[in-house]
């Protein structure tokens, strides 16, 4: 009898103190302003589909993002006619009619063939969306003459 008492309260009695601690604890953290429990933190990695042309293509862009999360991407270019020409990167917010431009950047000189790089060169794109909602990135690559235009559009989210 003495050994069942004692099993008891070596195993049973520290794994009922501890879970009641713990609920303690997080539900003195949970009941602070501006705090929510968030265990789904898995951040999808699969490719959105690219309409567009296959000369040009986002790469490293993921299908939904938190507000606290970038929105980062690179350029890979697969014509080499538009060596050192400018790249213009453009989200805009679909949640809106007429659509809004969210963020824009442009790049110029881009020049990625002796290095065979992804852009843009030496700077990095990457935005931090604050509104929840539908957004499509469009990335569009001129010649050095400004005369041909290749572009890409793709979808994501922000949740």
């Amino acid at each position: 009898m003495a050994v069942q008492k004692m099993a008891l309260l070596v195993f049973v009695f520290p794994v009922v103190i501890s879970i009641a601690f713990g609920v303690s604890v997080l539900s003195d953290v949970l009941g602070q302003p501006d705090r929510h429990l968030n265990m789904w933190q898995f951040v999808n990695t699969k490719q959105p589909s690219q309409p567009g042309d296959k000369d040009i293509i986002i790469q490293n862009l993921l299908n939904s993002y938190s507000i606290s999360i970038p929105v980062s991407i690179t350029v890979r270019i697969n014509n080499t006619a538009f060596d050192c020409g400018d790249l213009y990167i453009t989200i805009y917010d679909l949640d809106t009619s007429p659509r809004q431009v969210a963020a824009q950047n442009g790049y110029f000189s881009q020049c990625f063939v002796a290095n065979n790089s992804s852009l843009p060169i030496d700077d990095t794109f990457s935005q931090i969306i604050e509104k929840l909602g539908n957004y499509e990135i469009v990335t569009e690559m001129k010649d050095k003459n400004n005369q041909n235009t290749i572009t890409a559009t793709s979808h994501f989210k922000v949740q």
